[in-house]
């Protein structure tokens, strides 16, 4: 085991495929069981089959994250559930649908940060109280390489996930003598339908060079010349979530093969 998180119970936002589902794979491997959010109710079966192979108990709750009703009520669902002991802000986007490169639209700054920077502070602040009472918590929230290396046409997008970091420091300072932990995961390349996503969008804006994970264009970027998966981010996360970590916060880890080091 990574971490032994039984007795636990983890809250992962956008849980239910690709990047999500790899974090609550790794936390509910360890022992903790899970309440998932997702916009989509058909990856709850990805959810449902997990939990019982893991034999943990899990919620699953269908949630927008910009809508602060609908967190709200959430979130009493999922205290009533259990008591949230771990909190993974995994809920994003790489961009607005749509974007043409450097000539943003002001609705493609509202669409990202809403979701990457205030849709986090929505989960964030509707549990932090419960936390703060408990007077123990670990709160991680997924950035990106992105905010440390942008790319090309990642101006918005690099923006919010810079802003999560610096959202992440706020938090850890804040709330450090409430014994709640505080810090955030820097991925690298992962190659799920967000990863693809924005590869579709570089390609609308006429980039030929978007084979992201060839061995070439990996090797050109990172030491380690390889992918990172999902599963790689959920390792760390379960570490950061664990009682091993206890003396880590206010930090932004990265997992991304040595593309960025700092």
């Amino acid at each position: 085991m990574i971490a032994d998180l039984s007795g636990k119970t983890a809250l992962i936002t956008g849980g239910g495929q690709g990047l999500g589902l790899g974090i609550s794979t790794k936390i509910a491997e360890q022992g903790a069981n899970i309440i998932v959010t997702d916009l989509d109710d058909r990856n709850k079966f990805n959810v449902e089959n997990l939990a019982k192979k893991n034999n943990v108990d899990y919620l699953y709750l269908e949630m927008d994250v910009t809508d602060t009703i609908q967190v709200s009520e959430s979130m009493k669902k999922a205290i009533e559930f259990s008591t949230v002991d771990i909190l993974v802000n995994n809920a994003g986007v790489p961009g607005a649908p749509g974007s043409t490169g450097t000539r943003w639209r002001d609705e493609d700054w509202d669409f990202t940060w809403k979701i990457n920077v205030k849709g986090l502070h929505n989960v964030t602040e509707a549990v932090l109280p419960h936390m703060v009472n408990n007077k123990s918590g670990k709160i991680i929230n997924i950035s990106s390489v992105a905010a440390k290396a942008a790319k090309y046409a990642t101006a918005y997008y690099a923006t919010t996930k810079m802003a999560v970091i610096a959202y992440t420091q706020a938090l850890a300072r804040e709330f450090g003598s409430s014994n709640i932990n505080v810090n955030a995961i820097a991925p690298g390349r992962i190659l799920t339908q967000f990863h693809k996503d924005w590869v579709e969008n570089r390609k609308k804006l006429g980039d030929t060079t978007t084979d992201l994970f060839s061995k070439e264009s990996l090797s050109a970027v990172m030491p380690l010349g390889r992918a990172q998966s999902p599963e790689d981010i959920g390792a760390l996360a379960a570490f950061l979530a664990s009682e091993d970590a206890k003396n880590i916060t206010g930090q932004t880890i990265q997992c991304d093969g040595g593309q960025v080091m700092s």
